[in-house]
């Protein structure tokens, strides 16, 4: 997993040298103990053999502890650089992926992953891999050179020190594949059981308004005994397991130590290897008995790594080898056809020109359709089949950041961010002046509400705009459109959630917008695009009619109909 995840994520050769290094420095600095293990004991033998001349060994005792306090340091620190060098490296490489994807691909749910992977999944990997995982490496080396040591010391006791150690790794690893199932369903229990916590915490009002139907309450609390029994399940799994792999460890100890006092009273071992066995057997046994943290430790690695994978393995927009330039700015779709997923909605064969400096509306039922023009069009998603040009190029030729360059779009859901209003309305082009960010906001017909505020356009705005009505924050982001001052523009259902008054200042400041520009509306009000130039009404993913206003609605047909009973409704409201 360790090498997979240096060469997928591009860790460099400073990265995999820090890492080596460290594996080395700490392996090195667990032989010094080692060592001072040794030349003390040969102290002590030269003490009881009545050998009085010891200076050698001191000057050995104080180089070995000098050098295990340099080998320590240079662990320690070249552990934390090569941790952070990876998280470095990891989120680097994630920030420059997250620009190469379309905008399609940052859903909620892609934002919550991608917050997850950068501010969680890279810290751990770095974690574990530069800390965790270079000392787990190190410990195996280190048994390895200590174990090889023994054997060659002698090798019955050899064998007496692993006699056991096969059953118990084979005991600690069909304990885990069993307990993995068990962890499995009680995760499930326990999504299970949040998941009715959270139901009930929302129908609270409603609960206390039906206090004679106790079945939600008899659901959560059977969740609760459930997901209680499959954690007490998985406990007392874990602690079988590990019961009888440790049990094995210190049972393998024991064969060692009652053996090897056999041999030395039998005058078949020197009690000074039977001493060198019994302590460094321990270091021996370590990575082993640490093993099940070096499972968990994998899992947690596995888990970030997959998550980090999928970010960094998703496809992004493909660069043309020749990016081509659009001369003119007239749209044309060509008989584009589109699907989310198969079997559900389908945009069919959808053919229709918007010619430079129109307005042009899409209406129709909700799912109709209008939304996934404007994302086909932006290229959140790439069309099955079909092509859509803008002035004759198709917009595949293009390249990605001058395709949106040449586009300015005001959503429904206008986004506001933590500061000034002047930032705000500046973001549409961060090169603009004072007075070109002012006059942006006359035409959007918002400069007059910004200079009643106390502080004017230096008026911070909270996260998301708090306090503006929804109208304010949709001429805001118009006066970021005027800004930008790109050829085309897309309104997607800018005035479906404003009142009158608004309503009225945001149609003044679109028919301002839209001069000589290649404009696309999504409309959900009919009456505020009777003047548009052509008129595109969809149903089910397909174009059912077009045309004008008036041609529309002497056609009697969808218009006709969604413009009556937008007027029924009206009247409704009226009469209320």
């Amino acid at each position: 997993m360790t090498k997979e995840l240096l060469s997928n994520i591009g860790i460099g050769a400073k990265g995999k040298g820090l890492l080596g290094m460290a594996i080395l420095t700490t392996a090195l600095g667990t032989l010094c103990n080692a060592g001072i293990m040794i030349v003390i004991l040969k102290m002590m033998e030269q003490i009881t053999g009545g050998r009085g001349d010891l200076s050698r060994y001191w000057w050995a005792l104080a180089g070995i502890t000098v050098f295990r306090m340099l080998f320590n340091s240079i662990s320690s620190i070249v552990r934390h650089f090569a941790g952070f060098e990876i998280v470095a490296k990891i989120k680097t490489q994630i920030i420059l992926r997250l620009k190469q994807f379309t905008l399609g691909f940052y859903s909620n749910e892609r934002m919550g992953e991608i917050s997850t992977v950068i501010h969680n999944d890279a810290d751990n990997l770095g974690g574990i891999v530069g800390h965790l995982g270079s000392r787990m490496i190190s410990d195996f080396l280190v048994a390895f050179i200590i174990g090889t040591g023994l054997f060659l010391i002698d090798w019955r006791m050899g064998l007496a020190m692993v006699s056991l150690l096969p059953a118990a790794i084979w005991i600690l690893v069909r304990g885990i594949q069993n307990n993995l199932q068990l962890k499995k369903a009680n995760q499930a229990n326990l999504a299970d059981m949040v998941s009715l916590f959270v139901e009930y915490t929302k129908g609270i009002p409603l609960l206390k308004a039906f206090t004679e139907i106790p079945v939600f309450k008899d659901r959560l609390e059977a969740s609760a005994v459930k997901f209680g029994e499959s954690s007490k399940k998985e406990a007392k799994s874990v602690a079988s397991y590990l019961g009888k792999y440790f049990f094995l460890f210190e049972l393998c100890y024991a064969i060692l130590a009652t053996l090897g006092a056999y041999w030395v009273f039998g005058n078949n071992l020197s009690l000074f290897d039977y001493l060198i066995f019994m302590i460094f057997c321990r270091e021996f046994y370590r990575p082993f008995a640490a093993l099940e943290g070096h499972w968990l430790s994998y899992m947690s690695v596995k888990d970030s790594y997959q998550r980090v994978a999928r970010i960094l393995d998703a496809p992004v927009v493909e660069k043309p080898a020749a990016p081509q330039e659009a001369k003119h700015f007239d749209i044309a779709f060509d008989r584009v056809g589109f699907s989310y997923e198969a079997g559900e909605f389908e945009l069919k064969n959808a053919s229709f020109t918007l010619e430079q400096g129109t307005l042009t509306a899409l209406v129709g039922p909700s799912g109709s359709g209008k939304t996934t023009i404007t994302n086909l069009m932006l290229r959140f998603w790439e069309p099955q089949s079909g092509r859509i040009q803008i002035g004759d190029v198709d917009i595949r030729r293009m390249d990605y950041d001058e395709l949106l360059a040449n586009i300015s779009i005001v959503m429904q859901n206008v986004i506001l961010f933590a500061d000034t209003i002047y930032e705000n309305i500046k973001m549409g082009n961060k090169n603009a002046t004072r007075a070109q960010v002012m006059e942006a906001a006359r035409k959007a017909m918002i400069h007059d509400f910004i200079m009643s505020l106390p502080d004017g356009y230096d008026t911070p705005l909270g996260e998301n705009g708090v306090g503006l009505s929804g109208g304010q924050k949709q001429r805001l982001s118009i006066a970021r459109a005027f800004l930008k001052n790109a050829p085309i523009v897309i309104l997607d259902e800018i005035t479906s959630n404003v009142d009158p008054l608004n309503e009225v200042k945001i149609q003044k400041a679109i028919s301002n917008l839209a001069a000589d520009r290649t404009v696309l509306v999504i409309a959900h009000h009919l009456r505020t695009i009777q003047n548009a130039d052509k008129i595109i009404v969809f149903n089910r993913g397909e174009i059912v009619e077009m045309g004008k206003h008036h041609q529309l609605m002497q056609n009697n047909g969808l218009y006709r109909e969604l413009w009556d009973a937008q007027e029924r409704a009206k009247e409704w409201r009226i009469c209320g």
